[in-house]
């Protein structure tokens, strides 16, 4: 085989320029401190570092909603704190009330201050997070209470959650809905006439006695009051009970107004009218209201505003019984706050240490994306020296290999 000098020029060449690519790869490294620069450099670190950015994006997302979590549950926090002062102080002011030798004058001054706090109970129960309305299950953009009358404005299932993903297959809600805050347990509804009145939970048979109790006092829309007597007997279950308490409402009415309807372990009327003004209420003190759990709240209004109304009715006419009976349901109420306290006690400190969890997380995955592609400094420094070091080789080869010019045969 015949080696021309150009076979040995165009070798030298191609030679040299595979020594500079190989140099300036480690240059790039250097540069960006990174292995690859695109993923033909290395596929394999190419889709792994892809996968990591990806993780630590996760972890980075999940960090925010956390935050956002933490701090709606902060201001829900403060919103529940402040209303378990209002009631504290109201239940203070029913036992100065309660005491029999105030003047007129002196409960006159105590109701101004109740109708400041029902005010302030109002307020808070229209706060806002960043522009939402926290009590307002998925209606976060209007307000729950009327801070008029303390009417709702609208309709508040408590199943109405709020979820924040915090974690792969992880999330929790981070709102309490309006009537478990304001009904104790309760839904809120705004126009459709719908009660769910019952705090006892209703399992197994229930036995309705005549005389004992089997008395249930209702009123539709405003109307006066109708004591219903329940069919005495032993019902298997709840399902059963609720039918024939519907009967008997609608046959003493003598109309199709109502119906009752189990939900879970609790009995839910519902006033069968397409008019906003529907409405039902059924006195607690009524012997089957009272056996059966039954609270006696009016439709449209939650229970703890209707309480402080009570309390302002009751003080208006000097009613020192209404006082008393006043000061049983602020500690009823006072209870509900604090549950939810300690509901919302406990979602925050999940968070808390969902928190430390993805600090970990974070700092495991950018430490693996970290050693996935930077590169070692030091290692990469001596390999440049090294491509420097045989690319000026290279070209003092080459010297030797490339022909004298036609100047050097002119000297």
């Amino acid at each position: 085989m015949r080696i021309t000098n150009n076979m040995l020029i165009n070798n030298m060449i191609n030679n040299i320029g595979r020594n500079l690519v190989r140099m300036s790869r480690y240059q790039d490294q250097l540069a960006t401190g990174k292995k690859i620069t695109v993923p033909s450099d290395d596929p394999v670190v190419a889709a792994r570092a892809l996968k990591l950015r990806t993780d630590v994006a996760e972890v980075e997302q999940y960090k925010r909603n956390v935050k956002d979590a933490q701090s709606w549950l902060d201001i829900t926090e403060d919103a529940l704190a402040n209303i378990g002062d209002v009631v504290h102080r109201a239940r203070e002011l029913a036992v100065q009330a309660s005491n029999q030798t105030n003047t007129p004058d002196d409960l006159k001054k105590i109701a101004e201050e109740i109708k400041q706090l029902r005010t302030q109970l109002l307020h808070l129960g229209n706060t806002t997070y960043a522009g939402r309305h926290i009590f307002s299950g998925y209606n976060t953009d209007k307000k729950l209470l009327d801070e008029n009358t303390g009417n709702y404005l609208l309709n508040v299932s408590n199943l109405e959650n709020i979820i924040f993903e915090i974690g792969i297959g992880d999330s929790v809600h981070i709102n309490i809905a309006g009537g478990d805050l304001f009904n104790r347990g309760a839904g809120a509804y705004a126009a459709n006439g719908i009660l769910t009145g019952s705090s006892l939970d209703l399992g197994g048979p229930i036995t309705i006695t005549a005389g004992v109790n089997d008395e249930l006092t209702i009123s539709i829309d405003g109307g006066a009051a109708t004591t219903v007597t329940l069919a005495a007997g032993q019902y298997s279950g709840i399902d059963e009970l609720a039918k024939m308490i519907e009967n008997s409402i609608n046959t003493a009415l003598g109309n199709s107004e109502v119906r009752v309807l189990a939900i879970g372990n609790k009995l839910q009327f519902t006033r069968l009218s397409t008019d906003t003004s529907a409405s039902i209420s059924i006195d607690g003190t009524s012997s089957a209201a009272a056996d059966l759990g039954l609270d006696s709240v009016t439709y449209g209004k939650g229970s703890l505003v209707q309480v402080f109304e009570n309390f302002i009715e009751a003080l208006d006419n000097g009613d020192v019984a209404g006082i008393n009976a006043v000061l049983g349901d602020l500690d009823r109420e006072l209870d509900n706050v604090l549950r939810i306290r300690a509901d919302i006690g406990a979602r925050q400190n999940r968070l808390e240490l969902t928190a430390y969890r993805l600090d970990s997380d974070l700092i495991n995955f950018t430490r693996l994306m970290s050693e996935n592609e930077d590169v070692d400094m030091a290692e990469t420094i001596i390999r440049l020296k090294n491509e420097e070091n045989v690319y000026r080789a290279s070209l003092a080869g080459g010297a030797r290999i490339i022909q004298t010019s036609l100047i050097d045969f002119l000297r």
